[in-house]
C-alpha cells in the first residue's frame, strides 16, 4: 500500500498516478474557460502572468499563445516537462520554473499584473502556516493593484451538506474506485483510490485541508489583499453552499 501523505508530493511526482493530474495543454485548441478567467481578472494582453502549479500548461500555454507573458511555475518535474515539450510544439516561447509554491524566487517581489492558481489543492500542506504562506508569497509577487485568481477544487459547505460520497471513473483502461470522507474536526477532506492494474491491487489516498469561503477571504485579507469576492465558477456566478468548488478574485 502507497504511504497515505503527503499527497501532493506523490501524486504529482509519478506518472502512475497521472489519471489524477490536471488536463494537459491540447494543440490547437483553447480551453472553454480560458476567456472567462481573463474576463473576470479583466486582463489585457502584454499584461504579465504567474501561473502557478502551471501542471501541464493547460491554461499557461493557451495565455501565452494569445499575446500574454506568463511564467509556469509548477514543483512538479514531470510535469513541467509535458508542459515544456507541448509548448515547443506550439512555438510558445514561456518562462518555466521549477518550485515550492510557499517561497516564490525573491527577484519576483512585485513583478506580475496577475497570478493565477486553477483547478488548485490550495489547504495541501499539513501545516496551516503553510496555506496562508502560499497566499502572502502571491500578494508579495503581485504589482499593486494586482489580481489573483484562486480556484479551489472543494467547498467545506458542499461537504457537509451532500455528505460522504462514494464514486468511480476511468483511470485509463482500468476502473478506480473513488470514496470520499470529510473529517469535521480537522477539516481534511480524504479520497481514498483502490483500483486494479495489471493484475495488481492498489491504493492510496488523497487529502485536503477543506475551507469555508468565508476561512479563505480571512486568509485573503491576512495576506495583504485589499478586497476578494467569491465565485461559483470561472464565468463568476454567484457563489452558493453547494458548490463543489470556489473561485476567488482578489486584489491587491
Amino acid at each position: 500500500m502507497d504511504a497515505p501523505a503527503p499527497s501532493w508530493q506523490r501524486l504529482y511526482a509519478d506518472e502512475e498516478f497521472n489519471w489524477i493530474w490536471p488536463p494537459a495543454y491540447e494543440p490547437n485548441s483553447n480551453p472553454h474557460e480560458l476567456e472567462q478567467i481573463l474576463s473576470l481578472l479583466e486582463a489585457q494582453p502584454g499584461a504579465r502572468i504567474l501561473d502557478l502549479a502551471c501542471g501541464l500548461g493547460w491554461l499557461t500555454i493557451p495565455m501565452t499563445l494569445g499575446g500574454f507573458q506568463v511564467t509556469g511555475y509548477d514543483l512538479s518535474a514531470a510535469m513541467l516537462a509535458g508542459a515544456q515539450e507541448s509548448a515547443g510544439q506550439a512555438d510558445a516561447h514561456i518562462e518555466w520554473v521549477r518550485g515550492d509554491m510557499r517561497s516564490l524566487p525573491a527577484s519576483w517581489t512585485e513583478t506580475f499584473d496577475f497570478v493565477t492558481l486553477t483547478l488548485s489543492e490550495f489547504g495541501c500542506f499539513q501545516d496551516e502556516a503553510d496555506n496562508q504562506r502560499v497566499l502572502t508569497e502571491v500578494a508579495r509577487v503581485l504589482n499593486s493593484g494586482g489580481r489573483f485568481l484562486l480556484d479551489i477544487v472543494v467547498n467545506r459547505d458542499e461537504l457537509i451538506l451532500n455528505g460522504d460520497r462514494n464514486n468511480s471513473f476511468d483511470g485509463g483502461g482500468f476502473l478506480i474506485a473513488d470514496k470520499g470522507s470529510l473529517d469535521l474536526l480537522s477539516g481534511i477532506y480524504t479520497r481514498a483510490f483502490q483500483w486494479y492494474q495489471q493484475g495488481r491491487r492498489h491504493e492510496t489516498t488523497w487529502q485536503i485541508r477543506a475551507f469555508t469561503p468565508p476561512e479563505v477571504k480571512r486568509m485573503l485579507e491576512q495576506a495583504g489583499f485589499r478586497k476578494a469576492s467569491a465565485h461559483r465558477n470561472y464565468a463568476g456566478d454567484a457563489l452558493t453552499r453547494d458548490s463543489a468548488g470556489m473561485v476567488f478574485l482578489a486584489q491587491k
